[in-house]
């Protein structure tokens, strides 16, 4: 049986806090109703977001005819509405909403859609 003496026992600290960011919460959708069929040619997207450190979000919006929206509406906004106008009459829309706490953490939205009468 090979043995080896005992070691001692060492600490390491690091100085100040440590620093946690979490990322924010997926967003909630708000309106318009998930699949739902609005009037017009024009609607206001909601939705709602948090984020556990409270930290400001801001949000970049993708909307487009495409079940996976690559067309970015709206960048590095504060509000939890866009305004979506110039729709096209019998069309499908999706959307997402790409959640930021501007310390790095980013959050992607699910994928919602709504369709023009």
């Amino acid at each position: 049986n090979a043995q080896s003496d005992f070691s001692s026992a060492n600490q390491f600290l690091t100085e100040g806090e440590g620093v946690t960011n979490h990322l924010p919460f997926s967003p909630d959708l708000i309106a318009p109703e998930l699949d739902g069929i609005i009037d017009g040619t024009s609607t206001s997207l909601r939705w709602s977001a948090s984020d556990v450190d409270n930290d400001s979000l801001t949000f970049d919006v993708y909307l487009d005819t495409a079940s996976t929206p690559l067309t970015k509406v709206s960048e590095n906004q504060t509000a939890t509405t866009y305004n979506a106008s110039n729709l096209i009459a019998a069309t499908t829309y999706y959307f997402k909403v790409v959640v930021k706490d501007g310390k790095g953490g980013e959050t992607i939205g699910q994928v919602w859609s709504f369709s023009t009468k």
